[in-house]
């Protein structure tokens, strides 16, 4: 899921880099491509730039919900992550399973429009499928090229949700965007959603600023829906697996930032946390047999390991907090 592009000087790519794909890491890509069949998405829209040699997190996020929408390097890097994190594949879904019970929340309080920041390649389950588009409108915002395509595919024939590619810690340049002028009305309640994305802004950025400015554009009775990485909760937590993302996707720089229970509840400054509060995601109100039921786990290597079965990740805090 990827609405923010850490780096600044080519803001229509996604800058996730590969380490080579030499020795080990080009084995890597061909047992990953052997277990599952390459799936190639069309190629980009003009413009749009899709780059097939470096792993996107989007395209990683939809292989980890079973999607296809992914190229053997993504596929790769999965690999790699599971070595240090077995389970990341089941967090990735846990994820997507607190996104419908948000949306269902949301649904009940009456909310009717829903903008999704780094909201990923469309999957089973999205916003737009749940919420209905006869009951709702939705915009997503994606700034990677993979995401933004499949989107303009699959919502070619909705009338009341869109993609927009954007840069998401840059509150204006989405909110006036002419496509989410034309289906949001920011005078009524709007539901703005930053789930599994938080993690890729790095502090450096001010994330805390940038939902603030989001806020400040929010009319009374919207709500905020968060899911944010945390550190200190695991003991792989800012070890072997931090340094995997951060070599998978920037070559070794920081990327993977995991914060505490008091800096995720920072972003809910100007909000009023809804019951059960700022939880573990796997925790956040009870779950329906629906919330999984979609979503399949890929085949890995029979070298990976399984992971081991856990009344509860304990990886992301989640919550919902009402204007």
């Amino acid at each position: 899921m990827t609405g923010a592009n850490p780096q600044h000087d080519e803001p229509n790519v996604h800058h996730a880099a590969a380490s080579p794909a030499t020795g080990a890491a080009a084995a890597t890509a061909t047992v990953m491509a052997t277990v599952m069949p390459p799936h190639r998405p069309r190629p980009g829209r003009p413009g749009l730039m899709i780059d097939q040699d470096r792993p996107s997190t989007s395209r990683v996020y939809d292989y980890f919900l079973g999607g296809q929408h992914n190229y053997p390097v993504d596929r790769a890097l999965a690999e790699q992550l599971c070595l240090t994190l077995p389970d990341i594949g089941a967090i990735m879904r846990e994820n997507r399973a607190f996104l419908r019970r948000v949306i269902r929340f949301l649904l009940a309080a009456g909310v009717r429009q829903f903008l999704d920041l780094g909201s990923g390649i469309p999957n089973q389950g999205n916003v737009h499928d749940l919420v209905g588009c006869a009951r709702g409108r939705v915009v997503y915002v994606d700034i990677d090229p993979t995401a933004v395509e499949t989107s303009l595919e699959v919502l070619a024939d909705e009338a009341n949700a869109t993609i927009i590619q954007a840069d998401l810690r840059d509150p204006a340049s989405v909110l006036d965007h002419p496509q989410a002028r034309r289906l949001l009305d920011l005078s009524e309640p709007v539901a703005v959603l930053l789930l599994g994305v938080l993690h890729d802004i790095p502090d450096r950025d001010d994330p805390w600023e940038i939902v603030r400015q989001y806020g400040d554009r929010m009319a009374p009775g919207s709500f905020l829906a968060l899911s944010q990485g945390v550190a200190g909760t695991r003991p792989d937590s800012g070890g072997c697996a931090t340094h995997a993302y951060n070599r998978g996707y920037a070559d070794g720089a920081p990327r993977l930032s995991l914060r505490t229970r008091e800096d995720t509840l920072a972003f809910f400054d100007g909000f009023e946390l809804v019951a059960p509060g700022l939880v573990f995601i796997e925790d956040w109100r009870p779950k329906l047999a629906e919330d999984l039921a979609p979503l399949s786990a890929p085949k890995l290597p029979a070298h990976v390991p399984a992971p081991v079965p856990a009344p509860g990740h304990r990886a992301a805090l989640g919550g919902v907090g009402l204007r």
